[in-house]
């Protein structure tokens, strides 16, 4: 699985396809990157060939990079080319 840490993407936001998973009242209650397209997890989980494309490489935030470690790890096993951004928007915002 591969992943890497928030602090990493930071500067380079805007060329990268990133994924909020977090759930809709979560998403909407707590600061969110507008950069971000947002797709709740078991939404994303039940139907990735609705959002993904397995030529194109996306990487996948939640709140603090624990949701995403799983999801990560299961598009990876579907074929999906899926990074995990460790320590999530609590990192991005307090890191």
């Amino acid at each position: 699985m591969k992943s890497v840490h928030v602090s990493q993407i930071k500067a380079n936001l805007n060329n990268i396809n990133l994924i909020d998973i977090r759930e809709s009242i979560e998403f909407s209650a707590l600061p969110k990157l507008s950069i971000a397209k947002h797709i709740p997890m078991d939404t994303l989980v039940q139907n990735p060939e609705m959002f993904l494309e397995k030529e194109k490489c996306y990487y996948l935030i939640c709140r603090s990079g624990a949701r995403t470690s799983n999801v990560t790890q299961y598009l990876s096993h579907l074929g999906y080319n899926v990074v995990n951004v460790e320590g999530g928007m609590l990192e991005y915002y307090n890191g």
